[in-house]
């Protein structure tokens, strides 16, 4: 599967969300999508700027097309990434109310992807999932070795305890870590919508 993620600018103040409407309406056929605003408050010349991520069942699908939704809202190009794992957290007890984009910019090679899915599968996730609130995480990988990691959770408390537990994780005896470079972008964003297909999450990831 497929994930698509657009940023969203134009967006209404955070009392107002009649917006997210308007954007779902631009898409057709996903398998699922997530919508979220940043936190704090509005640009002048931006409003307040989202993420539109889109789910395709089926490599190349869906569309990376900027939209103009109207009345200033904006849905722009959008970039395409492979989803490599997804899981769903031990101990949830709601939906999802908070996501963390955390990108790791490319051009990375396939040694530094392969040490990132792994590191995923057999430490971070391991580690973030027991925490309470934590709904589900994936991860996604470009054409050029750009990766995301997208934890889910009730509260900004479950990601900030998430983050916690994966920080202190100790390196696995063969994990390289000339490979296992941090992020380049981390921001948490409040989750507006929120349908990801049941199938994506196995309960390893």
């Amino acid at each position: 599967m497929d994930i698509v993620v657009h940023p969203i600018s134009g967006a209404s103040p955070p009392h107002d969300d009649a917006w997210v409407d308007a954007v779902l309406a631009t898409v057709q056929g996903s398998a699922g999508a997530l919508v979220s605003r940043a936190m704090g408050m509005p640009s002048r010349e931006t409003g307040v700027p989202g993420l539109l991520i889109t789910i395709w069942d089926g490599d190349g699908a869906g569309s990376t097309a900027a939209v103009e939704v109207g009345a200033g809202l904006r849905i722009g190009a959008g970039r395409r990434y492979r989803i490599t794992a997804g899981g769903s957290g031990l101990e949830v007890a709601g939906p999802p109310r908070y996501v963390q984009f955390t990108e790791f910019a490319g051009p990375h090679d396939q040694s530094w992807v392969d040490a990132f899915t792994d590191s995923g599968r057999r430490r971070i996730w391991p580690a973030m999932r027991p925490v309470p609130g934590i709904v589900a995480c994936l991860t996604a990988v470009a054409a050029d070795g750009a990766a995301l990691a997208l934890p889910l959770a009730e509260s900004v408390e479950s990601l900030e305890e998430a983050l916690r537990r994966t920080m202190a994780a100790s390196l696995l005896p063969d994990e390289d870590p000339a490979l296992l470079t941090g992020p380049d972008h981390v921001d948490t964003h409040r989750l507006l919508h929120a349908e990801i297909p049941a199938g994506l999450l196995g309960p390893t990831g």
